[in-house]
């Protein structure tokens, strides 16, 4: 139905008609004309990012350009403006997940975990799940899942395992690589250029800033009680059935054959650790920049004579729609704190929240976040729409803002329902068909109720005994 030339059409009438309507209606009261446009925009952009009825990149830069347009800014201050921490970190974050897919240390990951696990699909998915999550923590979660589905497409067709949504092992097994991926990428800032595009868009508007060490103990915690509760899910709900012995054995024949780590691989390896290092030092010494550390990598992943990753392939595979993503909404963001409709619609969306218990609030608001990225499939325009109005509200009642940055992050990167964001769709889409919207939906809930509860109820409690603000 999405790919009918009548369907896209008629979506975008009815984005003209919302511009349309937005313009002839009177500006509410504390909202100029400039920031109606925008929120009015903002609206048909939503109606075009859940339908792809134009894809979601060309959308976003549709909406950047009404900023000069109608006057906001001028177009200099526009692309100054939407210029993130996160679009830069991007090119280092790139880089080390394609030195670790076209190196042999993913397959060494999953012969060991295949060892380990035995028939034991449960074993096998708890191990995939693990490894996956752990290297989600460097590397960001599209970039990942891509990286990882290969792995587990492998241990399926080593299985003999049909295509088609029959087997039980398939959905887990893929699912598994696209949930814990998401729920890694909560344990550092560079796990997701979510993350840091919600942490950006907080210190933009709020001034509060987020130590690397400090967001790691929150998604620490964070990972370490939805990592299992969602393996469980998968294993209880659906029931994979066991892997075979041939399977095993030809997996293992495949890693019994490689050589040792080569001199790039080693080289690479100590690059990618020194910069986990320098990262979690950056928190106690401001001269170690999480950006200007991810660059200096960068360079030496590509110094001779190591050649950790090709430069061809890093400009050819690397996803350079997230940073043209990431940069078109901050373009939106900076239009909207001008024009001050980003603070209107805080007091219109959130208003009649304030005289409710802040736990409350933060219970609503979570609930709200997680449905809003499942029908909005992209992580930043959600990280973009919801971080300031959100941290705003929860300052203005008193909470923990570094909470509220914590909450808007889980939910711009996770979408744990249906197949729509492209961590879980680049899956969904496959020729294979494992699994349908349905399947995931039966045991995303799990996740989905356990991160309410993670961000609303005890992310503040945590950040209060740390002292964050």
């Amino acid at each position: 139905m999405r790919e009918k030339a009548s369907f896209k059409v008629g979506v975008v009438a009815v984005a003209v008609l919302i511009v349309a309507a937005t313009f002839l209606v009177p500006n509410p009261e504390g909202l100029a004309f400039e920031g109606k446009m925008l929120i009015g925009l903002l609206a048909a952009a939503i109606v075009l990012w859940v339908t792809e009825a134009i894809p979601i990149l060309i959308t976003a830069w549709l909406f950047a350009a009404a900023v000069p347009i109608l006057g906001i800014l001028s177009p200099g201050e526009t692309w100054a403006g939407g210029v993130s921490v996160a679009m830069v970190l991007c090119l280092s974050c790139f880089a080390f997940a394609l030195f670790i897919q076209h190196s042999t240390i993913s397959l060494r990951i999953i012969a060991r975990v295949l060892r380990w696990a035995g028939n034991n699909s449960a074993k096998a998915l708890a191990g995939l799940m693990l490894a996956t999550a752990v290297l989600s923590a460097i590397i960001d979660d599209l970039v990942l899942v891509l990286m990882m589905l290969p792995f587990a497409y492998k241990i399926l067709d080593e299985n003999e395992t049909p295509w088609g949504g029959k087997s039980a092992l398939a959905k887990a097994l893929v699912l598994g690589v696209a949930f814990s991926s998401y729920i890694g990428g909560y344990i550092t800032p560079v796990g997701s250029v979510v993350n840091v595009l919600a942490m950006g868009f907080a210190e933009q508007a709020l001034g509060v800033t987020v130590t690397f060490a400090n967001w790691m103990v929150l998604g620490t915690v964070t990972a370490v009680v939805m990592l299992p509760i969602t393996w469980f899910a998968l294993v209880k709900i659906l029931k994979p059935e066991p892997i075979s012995d041939e399977a095993l054995a030809r997996i293992e024949e495949e890693h019994a054959a490689l050589p040792g780590f080569t001199r790039d691989e080693v080289w690479g390896m100590l690059v990618v650790l020194g910069a986990m290092v320098l990262w979690v030092a950056g928190s106690w010494f401001p001269a170690l920049d999480i950006v200007v550390v991810g660059l200096v990598a960068l360079g030496l992943l590509f110094l001779p004579p190591f050649k950790c990753v090709s430069f061809k392939r890093y400009c050819d595979e690397s996803p350079w729609q997230v940073v043209m993503l990431n940069w078109a909404v901050g373009c939106v963001v900076a239009g909207m704190l001008a024009t001050g409709s980003m603070s209107w619609l805080v007091g219109a969306v959130f208003g009649p929240m304030s005289g409710l218990p802040l736990i409350a609030v933060l219970l609503i608001v979570a609930v709200f976040a997680c449905v809003f990225h499942n029908i909005l499939p992209a992580g930043a325009a959600v990280a973009g729409l919801i971080t300031i109005p959100v941290c705003t509200l929860v300052a203005g009642m008193g909470g923990n803002v570094t909470a509220a940055i914590f909450l808007c992050a889980v939910f711009s990167c996770a979408a744990f329902l249906l197949p729509l964001d492209l961590c879980v769709y680049c899956a969904y889409s496959s020729e294979r068909k494992y699994f349908t919207p349905f399947d995931e939906m039966k045991v995303g809930w799990v996740p989905s109720v356990v991160a309410i509860a993670m961000v609303a109820l005890v992310i503040p409690g945590v950040c209060t005994l740390m002292g964050l603000q």
